[in-house]
């Protein structure tokens, strides 16, 4: 199978309790989903600048040590390189103000990490329908 027809997610967030959820969910309704997972802004930005297939999407927690998600998101919409990479936060902030940030900082989309598996459920199929299907399309 060739490995371009697979969304490739990049997914970064400190809590790898959430990396195990985010990735289990996306399995079950797309087991052909790769991931590679970073704890943070920095290490994101050092695996793009060496990566040789960029990211079908990115998620983007907003709190993390070293370097947060509005400092990464940032710098990546300042390279045109990172243009057509969605970038969608999923961080624990439900403030209007975060919101308003990651859009004037051109963020594809923004969710809450929810406090359900179903809700999970939920943003995973609509990230799936969002980003994922036409990705997979195109490539057909």
């Amino acid at each position: 199978m060739n490995s371009l027809l697979q969304p490739y997610i990049f997914l970064v967030d400190d809590d790898e309790d959430d990396h195990f959820l985010v990735q289990q969910v996306f399995n079950q309704y797309n087991p052909r989903c790769r991931f590679t997972s970073f704890l943070n802004g920095a290490e994101l930005l050092r695996a793009l600048d060496e990566a040789i297939q960029l990211p079908t999407l990115i998620l983007l927690d907003l709190n993390m040590p070293n370097m947060s998600g509005f400092e990464a998101l940032h710098l990546l919409r300042q390279q045109s390189r990172y243009d057509a990479v969605p970038i969608v936060i999923l961080t624990t902030s439900d403030l209007d103000s975060d919101r308003q940030q990651a859009a004037a900082l051109k963020a594809n989309g923004f969710f809450t990490k929810p406090s359900s598996l179903e809700q999970m459920n939920q943003i995973v199929l609509q990230l799936q329908r969002d980003w994922l299907r036409d990705k997979q399309r195109a490539h057909s």
